[in-house]
């Protein structure tokens, strides 16, 4: 349960600042999770540190300025970082806060934001926008097992999972059998029985209900079932079947590339295309790429040609991930960078360095 007041901010944050304003409903219900506010009263001083992935800090109210190696930033209200954050320094480096009247600030995870920007895409993959589906997908994605896989895979995982209705007292899986599928309630509940080391007689340990998964032990061991789970009351699963679980943990959809080896592949005609936002872009982006954020993609898909071979990033690599995905799937030849713009050990430039040099080359040719 949150306060009345962080409510507000969060509405304040969803409405008014980017990329905030293009998350689903779904999505926003979880920007909780990915940001922090601090207070600080007028007068006040503080160190903030962000991740490796370049944190993003909002101005939600007040008047503060921000001191990084050295030069400072002055922010005199909201206005000032609802289109384009303020890029906090990878860690271990630090910026100083100063309030200059009461004011608000969010520091929000750049890493998880781009994961929801990601994950909101893959949803929209679907072809079918039925409620039912959308429920679903929603349950593969937070299984557990699929939590530690790249997003793009849940998808792929989704469409290869069956359904399959069980009734009330009936075993869905067996103490002793070999492991055949993976399974997560999508509809009902079920209880979990296991033989302790001295029982004669298995006892239940678990209660399962909507949304929770069971079987992947055997499948990852290769060992028998160790666990009885019986429904106790009719069920819908959603199953994936062995070979498909095996598929999905050992052979990756999404082929990444080092920096290294994105540089030279850059040398042998392939084309650098950035789906991160505009603003993202114009701050620093690698020379000569394409901008077409990761959200206009399927619309403009149409300006790509599908005889050049592309390397797609973002900052970090997740949205990089489900536009090669999308890319794939309609036929393209596509690979991700590895780490994204974050971890490009090489030259970047930003467009006001692009004007800067047109400007300049212009003046010397006169």
């Amino acid at each position: 349960m949150i306060s009345i007041k962080l409510q507000r901010v969060l509405e304040n944050l969803s409405s008014n600042y980017m990329p905030f304003t293009l998350l689903s409903r779904e999505r926003l219900s979880e920007v909780a999770n990915i940001v922090r506010f601090v207070e600080l009263h007028e007068g006040e001083i503080m160190q903030i540190r962000g991740s490796s992935a370049n944190d993003y800090l909002y101005v939600v109210e007040g008047h503060l300025e921000v001191i990084q190696r050295g030069a400072i930033r002055s922010f005199t209200g909201p206005e000032d970082t609802r289109h384009r954050p303020f890029i906090l320094p990878s860690a271990p480096a630090t910026a100083t806060i100063v309030a200059r009247q009461d004011s608000i600030v969010c520091h929000a995870d750049r890493a998880m934001l781009d994961n929801l920007i990601a994950w909101d895409e893959m949803v929209h993959l679907s072809e079918d926008t039925d409620s039912e589906l959308h429920d679903r997908l929603e349950l593969v994605r937070n299984s557990l097992v699929f939590r530690r896989l790249p997003l793009e895979l849940v998808e792929s995982a989704f469409k290869r999972m069956e359904i399959r209705s069980v009734g009330r007292g009936e075993d869905i899986i067996r103490m002793g059998e070999d492991g055949d599928a993976y399974y997560i309630i999508s509809r009902g509940t079920a209880e979990t029985y296991q033989l302790g080391l001295y029982d004669d007689e298995p006892s239940k340990v678990a209660d399962l209900a909507e949304g929770d998964a069971f079987g992947c032990e055997a499948l990852i061991s290769g060992n028998k079932r160790c666990e009885t789970v019986r429904a106790t009351s009719d069920c819908t699963l959603l199953v994936l079947n062995h070979q498909a679980f095996d598929d999905l943990i050992k052979t990756p959809l999404i082929k990444t590339v080092h920096p290294n080896i994105a540089r030279t592949m850059m040398e042998t005609g392939y084309k650098l295309l950035d789906v991160r936002y505009a603003e993202e872009f114009d701050d620093h982006h690698i020379p000569g790429a394409m901008l077409m954020p990761l959200y206009e993609l399927r619309n403009r898909m149409d300006e790509l040609d599908r005889r050049q071979r592309y390397i797609v990033y973002c900052h970090a690599g997740g949205r990089s991930a489900v536009a090669t995905l999308i890319l794939n799937q309609n036929q393209f030849d596509v690979v991700s960078l590895e780490g994204g713009i974050r971890d490009w050990p090489f030259e970047t430039t930003s467009v006001v360095d692009t004007v800067e040099e047109s400007t300049k080359k212009a003046v010397n040719a006169r």
